[in-house]
């Protein structure tokens, strides 16, 4: 079967829906061998139609369990990013609102972890849950938390370890029918999906991203699900915090009324989605209601009552013991002048070794600068949290010259790129 699937492919012949249901249900049972590989390879090899990445995502949706609600569910989906805690806020915000929204993440491909991580460093938090668990956290606090380890999408657990091992993570035809999957799969009607571009993404260029953002539109389309694509660059984080723990903290501080460049990125995706899902609604009007619900205290409301209904240690986190550093050091300016560059790929992948090696949600950074803006020499610019005195002795020279100063005034960055609707 696969010899003759691959010839055809070198024939440029278009494979059918049926014969993706084959490969995906032999893969299923018999795992990621070399027939897999060599198939995924040749697709990689020999290119893709946009109806074919609908017939493999298809595929990958129904090798297991797939949601079906009689109302709209929202979902939102990053392809990765670093600092990027919009997803903790969004939650519980559209939730507070009266919106149902569900989030499914499965393993990152990118140098951070994905918003399941995020959750779980929360002491207790549950991302494994049952049918009638889902059902359930769902009428209590309209949002829900999901790991993609479940029953959903089992073949592209699989398809990512082929996309791992065998360095096919820019492939943008798998990753468009990976990330479409767990959302089919969830169940939802309207999806945010926010495609990231740049040296912290895995999409390198916006040409990249934009192809990409078609492919995902046209499979959504496909599927009857209404959908937002946000194009984003990866400049700098979105966040202050880098670092599981930290960036829950961080969002916290946005849910409790805090101003920051992540309060308005989430309420611009926020605004996207409500007026993508009645587009009756004015787009003023929904940004003042969202901003209020922000400013009121409902937000930060509803996710203590998401942490609640998905076992979570309220506790930790109303007594603010959820980041307890170790130790920190604060990094400062030498100069008068502004930010001009900010390594934020340098920065993940420290911390995510970091914390790998220790095993620690701890670990990690604030930014207290945005590129753009000016400092006054001896300012703080960087706060590092840290485990072990080596650490910081083997890695302070790096840290350093990931935050870069200038004389010469500098733009204000706007992360976002495109909106398509």
């Amino acid at each position: 079967m696969f010899e003759e699937l691959i010839i055809k492919k070198a024939k440029s012949l278009e494979l059918t829906q049926a014969e993706f249901y084959e490969v995906i249900d032999y893969m299923l049972k018999n795992g990621a061998n070399n027939n897999v590989i060599k198939f995924f390879l040749g697709l990689d090899s020999f290119g893709m139609t946009k109806r074919e990445v609908l017939y493999l995502t298809m595929a990958l949706r129904d090798s297991g369990k797939v949601l079906k609600y009689n109302q709209m569910i929202f979902e939102k989906h990053s392809t990765g990013g670093i600092g990027d805690g919009t997803s903790i806020v969004l939650i519980p915000l559209l939730a507070s609102l009266g919106y149902k929204i569900i989030k499914t993440t499965g393993k990152s491909l990118v140098y951070t972890n994905g918003s399941t991580d995020r959750f779980a460093s929360i002491p207790h938090f549950r991302v494994k849950l049952s049918d009638q668990e889902i059902q359930h956290v769902l009428e209590k606090t309209n949002a829900c938390v999901l790991s993609h380890k479940g029953d959903m999408c089992p073949a592209d657990r699989l398809l990512y370890d082929v996309i791992e091992n065998y360095g096919l993570e820019s492939n943008l035809n798998f990753l468009a029918a990976s990330i479409a999957c767990k959302k089919l799969a969830s169940g939802a009607k309207l999806v945010l999906v926010d495609v990231k571009y740049g040296e912290a993404s895995v999409v390198k260029k916006y040409s990249q991203a934009k192809k990409l953002a078609h492919l995902l539109r046209y499979i959504f389309n496909k599927n009857n699900v209404k959908s937002v694509i946000v194009i984003t660059n990866t400049l700098q984080t979105i966040g202050e915090g880098i670092g599981n723990a930290i960036e829950v903290a961080d969002a916290l501080n946005v849910l409790q009324g805090k101003h920051t460049l992540l309060r308005d990125i989430s309420i611009r995706y926020a605004v996207e989605m409500i007026t993508k899902a009645d587009p009756r609604i004015n787009r003023k009007d929904a940004n003042e209601l969202v901003a209020s619900y922000l400013d009121n205290g409902n937000a930060y409301n509803k996710f203590m009552e998401i942490v609640h209904y998905q076992g979570g240690d309220e506790k930790v986190l109303k007594e603010a013991k959820l980041f307890t550093p170790y130790k920190s050091v604060n990094f400062v300016s030498d100069i008068d002048g502004y930010v001009g560059f900010i390594n934020s790929l340098v920065l993940g992948e420290l911390v995510r070794r970091l914390c790998a090696e220790s095993h620690d949600n701890n670990i990690g950074f604030v930014l207290r600068v945005k590129i753009g803006d000016f400092v006054n020499k001896g300012d703080i610019i960087m706060s590092f949290y840290y485990k072990n005195d080596e650490d910081l002795e083997k890695y302070k020279n790096v840290i350093m010259g990931c935050v870069r100063m200038t004389k010469v005034k500098m733009k204000r960055v706007n992360p976002i790129k495109k909106v398509y609707r």
